[in-house]
């Protein structure tokens, strides 16, 4: 049997008012490292984006890594790495995650598609002010 999750839809300020995103509390190891943190589940995104100030709270070292990738989108314009963390959100069994790690700041964490949609089934029922997450069957 699969474990479901529900989650409400949050409010976040927008310029001009507030909006209503699917916030999903994850928390993320790197090594001893463990923030918790809330990403922003994003379907249009390609590929899953840490924030610099993020990463640099994880331990990460730019320079250390060796694997530079592009982003396409607002964020095609800044240098992104390629990193791998371990991830965990609400209870779920944890999974490795790959992130570009983006050298901007003031972004939110974003779980896209690579690989985020790989890991979990998202289901957005925004109607309902809800979204349901369930970790991937084998």
């Amino acid at each position: 049997m699969t474990t479901l999750f529900a989650f409400p839809y949050r409010p976040v300020p927008i310029p001009g008012g507030v909006a209503r995103v699917p916030l999903m509390p994850l928390r993320l190891y790197n090594g001893a490292a463990w923030p918790d943190v809330d990403g922003l589940i994003d379907s249009g995104a390609a590929v899953s984006v840490l924030p610099f100030d993020m990463g640099a709270r994880l331990g990460l070292d730019w320079d250390a890594e060796p694997l530079s990738i592009r982003l396409t989108g607002n964020l095609a314009s800044q240098p992104a790495k390629a990193i791998i963390l371990t991830a965990e959100a609400n209870g779920f069994a944890p999974v490795r995650l790959s992130f570009a790690w983006s050298r901007m700041t003031g972004i939110p964490l974003l779980l896209g598609q690579t690989n985020f949609f790989d890991e979990f089934d998202i289901c957005f029922r925004r109607t309902r002010g809800q979204f349901t997450v369930a970790p991937r069957t084998p």
